[in-house]
C-alpha cells in the first residue's frame, strides 16, 4: 500500500470527514484561507488527515488522525512532514501543537511529536471527561434531567445578564485573566454560559462552549467573594440541563482543572464516574519559515 499526501479542499471533505474535527470541516467548507488540511490517500480511499490554522507567523495544528488500518507505518509522520512544509510555505516560523488525550494515546502523541523534532511536550492541565448518562440518579445533578426542573432564582444565561453586571465583569480585578469573561467570550457560547446574579453583580459564573464531539466543554468556573457555597452546584445543574436539551439527550462533558478548589468540588461531585485526560503542548521551529 503506497500512500500519497494530498492538499484538501471542500470537494474532498466527504472522504476525509472521519479524520477532521467539525470545526476544521466547517472552515474548509466555507473556504477559510487560514486553515490548511492535508490527507493521506491510497487509490480512492482516505486513511488520515492533518490540519493547521495560521495565526500570524505561527501555525497551530488542530487535527492529526490516522486510520487504524495504517497505524505504525509512518503515516502520521508523513502527514506531519507535509503539514510542516505547508506551514513554511504559508510563512509560519513555528508549528504549535495543543492536544487533549487519555493515557496511552497521549503518550503515543508525545512520542510521535518528540520524534519529529518538537520540543518536549509539557502538561498544561489535567482534563476530565464525564458522561451525563452516569449522573441521572445523582443526588445533586440528577434533577437537571427531570421534566420538573426549574432554573434557580438569580441564575441566568450571559445573554440575559443586566448591563451593569456585564460592565462590572469587564474590569473585575478579583478574577484571574485566564478565567475572565473578556478573555473567553470569543471562545464561549453565551447560551451555555450561566451566572448567579446578586445585587446586580455576577457573584459566580460558568463559561462553556460545545465540544468537538457534540458535548460541552467548561472553559471557566468562578465563585467570587460573597457568593453562597451552593453557587457552583446550582450553576452546574443549570448548565447540564441546558446541554441535555440542546444536545437532544446524553452528552460528554469536559473540563480542565481550573483551580484547586474547583478540582476538589469536581472530584466530590463525580466520584469515580470520569475519564482522566491530559492537555499537552509543544512546538516545532519550522524549517524555511519566514517572518512577514
Amino acid at each position: 500500500m503506497e500512500l500519497q499526501m494530498r492538499l484538501l479542499d471542500r470537494r474532498e471533505l466527504p472522504g476525509f470527514a472521519p479524520y477532521l474535527l467539525p470545526r476544521t470541516r466547517a472552515a474548509l467548507e466555507r473556504g477559510d484561507m487560514a486553515v490548511t488540511a492535508v490527507g493521506a490517500v491510497c487509490g480512492r480511499s482516505a486513511y488520515g488527515a492533518a490540519a493547521f490554522r495560521l495565526d500570524g507567523d505561527r501555525a497551530v495544528m488542530t487535527d492529526l488522525f490516522v486510520d487504524a488500518a495504517v497505524r505504525r507505518r509512518g503515516t502520521a509522520g508523513r502527514l506531519l512532514t507535509e503539514l510542516t512544509l505547508r506551514a513554511a510555505a504559508a510563512g509560519a516560523v513555528r508549528l504549535d501543537a495543543d492536544y487533549v488525550l487519555a493515557g496511552p494515546e497521549c503518550a503515543a502523541m508525545d512520542a510521535l511529536l518528540l520524534g519529529r523534532g518538537f520540543t518536549p511536550p509539557v502538561r498544561r492541565s489535567r482534563v476530565f471527561r464525564a458522561d451525563s448518562a452516569d449522573y441521572r440518579d445523582d443526588r445533586w445533578l440528577g434533577r437537571a434531567f427531570r421534566p420538573g426542573y426549574r432554573t434557580p432564582e438569580g441564575v441566568t444565561e450571559f445573554s440575559a445578564l443586566p448591563r451593569a453586571a456585564l460592565e462590572e465583569l469587564e474590569h473585575a480585578a478579583d478574577i484571574s485573566e485566564t478565567l475572565s469573561w473578556p478573555a473567553l467570550r470569543d471562545a464561549a457560547d453565551s447560551s451555555l454560559c450561566v451566572a448567579l446574579v446578586q445585587e446586580n453583580r455576577a457573584a459566580a459564573y460558568l463559561l462553556a462552549a460545545p465540544s468537538e464531539d457534540g458535548g460541552c466543554a467548561l472553559l471557566s468556573a468562578v465563585r467570587r467573594t460573597g457568593a453562597p457555597a451552593w453557587a457552583f452546584t446550582a450553576l452546574l445543574t443549570e448548565l447540564v440541563n441546558r446541554c441535555y436539551y440542546r444536545m437532544g439527550g446524553d452528552f460528554p462533558f469536559y473540563f480542565s482543572v481550573l483551580t484547586p478548589r474547583v478540582e476538589r468540588l469536581a472530584l466530590r461531585l463525580m466520584g469515580e464516574r470520569f475519564t482522566d485526560y491530559e492537555e499537552h503542548t509543544c512546538s516545532l521551529a519550522v524549517p524555511g519559515g519566514t517572518r512577514t
